[in-house]
């Protein structure tokens, strides 16, 4: 058996345990424990399957049994816990994935051994403070720096103990819960610890950590605390279909959320985390519109600089410069995405994860705190105004810890003499951000909760997606995240305002499924809401459900019939479905709304011409020449139209003017087909010739539009039997041309 035949057998098991396919699930357990060599797990399988066989046959019989209910749960959840044993042990043997990589280096290491390295850490912290106190000079740096860096090694192995431990007995969880919550770890190491737990219980499931990760939520510490919930919250989601069977989970989850500042927070890091699986949309918008166009502007600049005296006082033309080049707009798009919280830097360092420090796998949700032997080389030879710009940067919410890392690591990289102009430019940007900070922690008590919880999930998308072994782990943001559609987290959720939120987030990060759910849900309680129709409609079409797109559209031209862009939003969908004549109509409503509109007279016209309906269209597009200036936009559909009235005349003065500006292939073949409508075959092939050598057009693209025109062609009274003869002789004269 390979390993994935093993997890698809485990993922079965667990499936047919979910959904009460017991027989089934007892010989597929069997299976996978045969695998192991029997032992104790089969005799318990076998008790178990006992006790079913039982259980069936009190509850066939009709006997009454009030326990009865909570003995099934019971059986099904030792099942599973019998089908995680045996599925670990199998993949701890044979798996090369680096959870079970290490777990095999640690298979026999006792609970109480954890205990050996928090006495050494909290020694090593009491040797600190007296070196700090009693040492001076390079002396006192070289101890220190040995002294944290052993601290460091110590706590990547408490990591890696807690990440790969087995399932907990309730003795463990006191042990642990002690560790965690009274032990002298610093903050940012027990916030380290959070996700170890958390990467532990994604791989497999255990009631009492989670219940551990539960208590860490309620931790003064924000830093402790925020993690925790972001962590809890991605369990709760993944383990949902299981929760049933563990009810002290669900009776912990009830108490919490009777606190309304905990269900505000549970709202924010589910839009949150709607807003972390649009990433890869931010990444590719930054890459291919803002990153460019910041990176001309800068070319610009220092073009002008080249050209210009190096005079005092910015140049007044500046002004007129950055606003002609679109830097302003992307700069404000920029800023804006910024403040929201959205991660416009995973596009910035993805590729800044290769240094030494990320192949350690803590490190990778380590906070960020400046004394870490990796960056503290930066402040402590930077000159203070340099490393104080450093700490304004850092300290700010913008960059998550893992970026922090990276941003340091980049700066230790530049000559010294460089990174005061490096820093600088970075701190302007912060003390910005600081500003607009303070006044959002003026007006909402949460906002640094918020940051925290932001920058995790920021961490946490960048292990899953930059890893150099993200295969070996499962990816949350693989799943849909759709807290709402959850039986647990879903109960407190289920609220008009939270849905109508969530259907913003949705709807704002084009993510049309799960906003299409949202927004069957708000009109069941608000059908008249031409609003909610709307968004249904705009997202059907962006899923490319164009019948029901159009059916929302008429419901909310139904409640709102004065809605300009509902009308223009039918009059599209008519035409995409070829209904030109039915789609004009709704465009003349429009017209009503919005007089003298050049796009709505301009679409009106190409309804006409779908229509075959030239000279109406004709004449709606030179009133919408008449609207604007005279650019190749008006002049192509008015050349069009009046060829195929039969006005060469009118249609030819319009083509010398397209054909003498930037035109395109179209245009050319156009104008061919001109010169053929006037029994000028061989001036149409010239034209043709002409544009496929202009445009640099391949042949064959050339033809694919020459066939979609013949109908064209003949209705202009071109012989059919004459096509495939123009076509050829148009073949022979590129060739001699060669």
């Amino acid at each position: 058996m390979t390993v994935a035949e093993a997890q698809n057998l485990y993922t079965r098991i667990v499936d047919q345990v979910l959904h009460q396919q017991m027989r089934e699930a007892f010989v597929n357990l069997s299976f996978l424990i045969q695998q192991n060599g029997y032992g104790l797990a089969y005799d318990k399988l076998s008790e178990l399957e006992n006790n079913y066989r039982m259980f069936l046959r009190f509850k066939l019989e009709g006997y009454e049994d009030p326990g009865r209910d909570k003995v099934f749960s019971d059986l099904r959840r030792h099942c599973l816990e019998l089908a995680d044993d045996a599925f670990r042990r199998w993949m701890n043997v044979r798996s090369p994935h680096l959870y079970y990589e290490q777990l095999r280096l640690h298979r026999d290491e006792a609970l109480k051994e954890m205990d050996e390295p928090l006495v050494e850490m909290k020694q090593l912290l009491e040797k600190q403070a007296l070196v700090d106190l009693v040492e001076s000079g390079p002396s006192r740096q070289a101890q220190l720096r040995q002294l944290k860096k052993k601290r460091e090694e110590l706590l990547k192995g408490i990591f890696t103990h807690v990440w790969v431990s087995d399932r907990w007995t309730s003795q463990d969880l006191e042990l642990y819960r002690k560790r965690m919550l009274e032990s002298d770890l610093q903050v940012y190491e027990r916030a380290l610890l959070v996700s170890a737990l958390f990467l532990g219980l994604l791989r497999h499931f255990d009631e009492h950590k989670l219940q551990l990760l539960l208590d860490l939520t309620e931790m003064e510490h924000p830093e402790i605390g925020e993690r925790a919930w972001v962590a809890s919250v991605l369990l709760l989601y993944v383990y949902d279909d299981r929760l049933p069977f563990f009810p002290s989970i669900g009776l912990k989850v009830d108490a919490m959320m009777e606190d309304p500042t905990r269900k505000q927070s549970l709202i924010r890091v589910y839009r949150q985390l709607a807003r972390a699986k649009n990433t890869d949309q931010v990444t590719k918008r930054m890459q291919e519109e803002i990153l460019p166009e910041m990176s001309r502007f800068g070319s610009a600049v220092q073009d002008r600089l080249s050209q210009e005296d190096s005079e005092e006082g910015g140049n007044p033309d500046w002004k007129e410069m950055i606003e002609n080049s679109g830097f302003s707009e992307k700069m404000q798009a920029f800023s804006e995405m910024q403040l929201e919280g959205i991660d416009v830097y995973m596009s910035t360092f993805s590729g800044q994860k290769f240094y030494p420090f990320f192949q350690e796998l803590s490190n990778w949700f380590l906070p960020f705190h400046k004394d870490h032997t990796s960056v503290n080389d930066l402040f402590e030879d930077s000159a203070n105004d340099i490393a104080h710009i450093l700490e304004t940067v850092l300290q700010s919410g913008f960059l998550c810890a893992s970026d922090k890392y990276s941003f340091c690591f980049n700066l230790m990289q530049i000559p010294s003499a460089y990174r005061a102009s490096m820093a600088s430019s970075m701190g302007a940007e912060s003390d910005a951000y600081e500003e607009y900070k303070k006044a959002q922690s003026a007006n909402n008590a949460r906002f640094h909760s918020e940051q925290i919880t932001n920058a995790y999930i920021q961490d946490l998308y960048r292990f899953f997606h930059l890893h150099p072994r993200k295969r070996d782990f499962i990816n949350i943001f693989s799943f849909p995240l759709d807290l709402i559609e959850t039986k647990l987290l879903g109960s407190y959720l289920n609220e008009s305002e939270t849905i109508r939120i969530m259907t913003e987030v949705y709807f704002k990060n084009k993510q049309y499924a799960p906003a299409l759910r949202l927004l069957d849900r708000c009109l069941q309680e608000d059908p008249s809401d031409a609003e909610l129709w709307q968004k249904k409609a705009f997202c059907l079409q962006e899923s490319n459900q164009r019948s029901e797109a159009l059916e929302a559209y008429l419901q909310a031209d139904l409640i709102d019939p004065n809605s300009l862009w509902t009308l223009k939003r039918i009059a599209t969908c008519l035409r995409t479905n070829q209904q030109p004549l039915k789609a004009l109509d709704y465009y003349k409503r429009a017209d009503a709304l919005s007089p003298d509109n050049r796009g709505l007279i301009l679409q009106m016209g190409h309804c006409m011409v779908e229509a075959g309906l030239y000279s109406d269209a004709l004449q709606q597009y030179f009133k919408a020449e008449f609207l604007t200036e005279p650019t190749i936009k008006t002049w192509r559909p008015i050349a069009w139209c009046a060829m195929m009235c039969r006005k060469f005349e009118l249609s030819e003065s319009y083509y010398q003017k397209i054909l003498a500006g930037k035109a395109d292939m179209e245009d050319y073949l156009n104008a061919g087909h001109l010169e053929w409508a006037q029994s000028k075959p061989l001036s149409a092939i010239d034209r043709y010739r002409s544009g496929i050598r202009a445009t640099h057009t391949p042949f064959p693209e050339f033809l694919d539009l020459f066939q979609r025109d013949t109908k064209s062609l003949i209705e202009l009274g071109v012989d059919p039997s004459d096509i495939p003869f123009v076509r050829d002789e148009l073949f022979y004269t590129l060739q001699d041309i060669k």
